[in-house]
């Protein structure tokens, strides 16, 4: 099933392998089969980020800090977007009416506010909410591995579970191994001002090692016990929920909800980062 997804997404160079094969490429791995993918790698991502930042600088782009987009209006005159300060929205108490000290006029605005998305969306008076799906939030995490040496020189990843690609092997720049994410399903009802102040919660337990112990051992036996340190975690903006089918990314214009001048980006989860720079040409070539 991956392969003939990868092949129906343009993606030609997997290649199927007996587990032999790949055990000789990776000598610590155990598996029956696996699928190489020459083309995969990895890239740094604020590195990545400060790039996008420069180039949209050069080009005249005015970044606004400290400022919180906390809801719109379809009017006659098109789209109203309500702004205030972020620390206008911290000092308002959970639930409260925020009176916006902004209101600006844009002839396109581009919804991708990540977590925010959806809960934007919902104050988004005008737009019909059957177009706006129910958010679901994942914390998923990641542990590093105490050791020096790698085991793997290549990427590693199990099969996909529920809600998730599996917990992988990443190699970052530095050589670091990390095993991650593991999914962790949160409460979907958000506070919407909770959401445009980031204030999830992104600790890690560390005991959820000994959930990870085990799930890694199946393609990586030799791992020893204590070896595994609390690394990081991340939010993921799901469109699905537990036990249900994944969901593909939604881009949705006018064509679609009615509304000149808005896209909306929802459920842009990972691989969101990977797909960034194609997610932006397929806007630019649909609706600019």
């Amino acid at each position: 099933m991956l392969l003939r997804n990868a092949k129906e997404n343009g993606v030609n160079d997997l290649q199927l392998m007996e587990g032999s094969q790949a055990m000789e490429m990776e000598p610590e791995l155990r598996c029956l089969k696996a699928l190489l993918s020459p083309s995969t790698g990895i890239v740094d991502s604020h590195s990545f980020m400060l790039s996008l930042l420069a180039d949209a600088e050069n080009l005249g782009t005015t970044i606004s800090y400290n400022t919180a987009v906390i809801g719109g209006h379809v009017g006659y005159e098109g789209l109203e977007l309500h702004i205030c300060e972020s620390k206008e929205l911290q000092d308002h108490p959970v639930g409260s009416h925020v009176t916006p000290q902004l209101v600006l006029l844009p002839k396109l605005l581009i919804n991708s506010a990540g977590l925010s998305a959806v809960p934007l969306a919902k104050r988004f008076h005008g737009l019909d909410q059957a177009f706006v799906p129910n958010p679901h939030y994942a914390r998923g995490c990641y542990f590093t591995l105490s050791q020096t040496k790698s085991p793997f020189s290549h990427l590693i990843y199990p099969l996909p579970e529920d809600g998730g690609i599996g917990v992988h092997v990443t190699i970052d720049l530095n050589g670091l191994v990390r095993f991650g994410p593991d999914v962790e399903w949160l409460d979907g009802g958000e506070e919407p001002v909770s959401c445009f102040l980031n204030r999830f919660d992104y600790s890690v337990n560390p005991t959820r090692c000994s959930v990870f112990y085990p799930v890694v051992r199946k393609y990586f036996p030799n791992l020893k016990d204590g070896s595994l340190e609390p690394g990081y975690s991340g939010i993921r903006p799901k469109l699905s929920g537990p036990g249900q089918t994944p969901s593909d990314f939604v881009i949705q214009g006018q064509d679609i909800h009615g509304i000149p001048g808005l896209v909306n980006l929802f459920g842009i989860e990972s691989p969101g980062l990977t797909s960034s720079l194609a997610i932006a040409e397929h806007i630019v070539s649909r609706y600019l």
